[in-house]
């Protein structure tokens, strides 16, 4: 898991690698760098990463799940255990919502790192076929 001191290759808005004009790969560090790995985490199946089987929000488990009390209440938690193991977040600051509409799922989470005195949003859309985030930023 990424943490504080970590430098990472920056990804587009659509998580694919950049380059930069002189054909590098741009970096990203500190609070940018955890904040993709958590996006990135929100876009992956557990078991996927072979180097760590705990990585990811499984949210991929829910796409053509019906609307229910028990889906909604397992994506909110899924949600909400990824963003608590990260000791840079503050567990008071977490919060997760989560609406229906039209066979998609929208979830909403909200959290704020210990180093900053904004909040943080990163919005997942479950749809029929996919998983996509969708970050304020």
């Amino acid at each position: 898991m990424t943490g504080l001191s970590d430098t990472d290759i920056r990804l587009s808005s659509d998580w694919q690698l950049t380059q930069a004009a002189d054909g590098d790969a741009p970096l990203c560090s500190g609070l940018e760098c955890l904040y993709q790995n958590i996006i990135l985490e929100a876009l992956t199946q557990k078991g996927d990463l072979f180097y760590d089987a705990d990585f990811g929000w499984s949210l991929y488990d829910f796409i053509q799940s019906e609307d229910d009390e028990l889906t909604r209440l397992e994506i909110v938690q899924r949600a909400r255990l990824g963003l608590q193991k990260r000791e840079v977040i503050l567990p008071e600051s977490i919060q997760v919502t989560v609406d229906h509409e039209d066979d998609t799922f929208r979830l909403y989470c909200s959290f704020q790192f210990s180093e900053e005195s904004e909040r943080r949003e990163l919005n997942v859309i479950i749809d029929a076929v996919s998983v996509e985030v969708v970050t304020s930023d």
